[in-house]
């Protein structure tokens, strides 16, 4: 199972995965009002997030959070957690990024809101292509509604095969990374390093006792 999306994109940590972002030029503006050009300053100027209205529903902003994703956007999705998501984040030098994936497809369920009306849940299912294949998420989408509308506050996957989604909250970056590195320890046993050494004494088949 590739960790594209689970660790490399949900969290991005600058130091330690060396993630790099890549400045994006959109098509249209190829050209400038004058017909020329654009420099290279100005292609590097910094790009707006997208405006998503107070009034868009939960499952709204998680569409435009995925296409933000999906296309390397990073100022739309950093604009799209909650407040203190971006504060807590920002602390640990770490940012809810991915390099441009534009071969990636997306769906997006109706959002179910809690029996506390500021907390909404929104299940998703994020596909990448690759050479060899497929890879397919299910995530579940936890946000909390801001003054300036829904915004993310975590997510909730399945960080291992065959083992029920964990939660990571991005308001918690100190317990998300904890998850993150238990997962690809998980992925890494040791078995597979022990499996090349020789067999102990006394461990050939021939020497079992079998059991009846």
């Amino acid at each position: 199972m590739r960790f594209a999306f689970t660790v490399a994109t949900i969290v991005c940590v600058s130091l330690a995965v060396g993630c790099t972002k890549k400045a994006e030029t959109p098509t249209g503006q190829a050209a400038g009002a004058d017909g020329q050009t654009p420099t290279a300053q100005t292609q590097a100027a910094p790009q707006q997030p997208i405006a998503v209205p107070s009034s868009a529903t939960p499952d709204q902003v998680v569409t435009v959070f995925l296409n933000a994703l999906r296309m390397g956007d990073s100022p739309t999705t950093e604009s799209l957690l909650t407040g203190k998501a971006r504060q807590e984040l920002a602390k640990h030098s770490l940012s809810v990024d991915v390099q441009s994936a534009p071969n990636a497809t997306y769906q997006v369920h109706q959002a179910e809101v809690l029996p506390d009306p500021t907390g909404a849940h929104v299940r998703s299912v994020w596909t990448e292509k690759f050479d060899d294949g497929n890879e397919t998420y299910e995530i579940v989408w936890a946000l909390r509604h801001q003054p300036e509308g829904w915004r993310l506050a975590g997510m909730a996957m399945e960080l291992l095969p065959g083992q029920p989604m964990q939660f990571l909250n991005f308001e918690d970056p100190q317990d998300m990374l904890r998850k993150k590195d238990e997962a690809i320890a998980a992925l890494q046993p040791p078995a597979a390093e022990t499996a090349q050494q020789p067999p102990a004494p006394n461990t050939t088949p021939a020497n079992r006792t079998i059991e009846r």
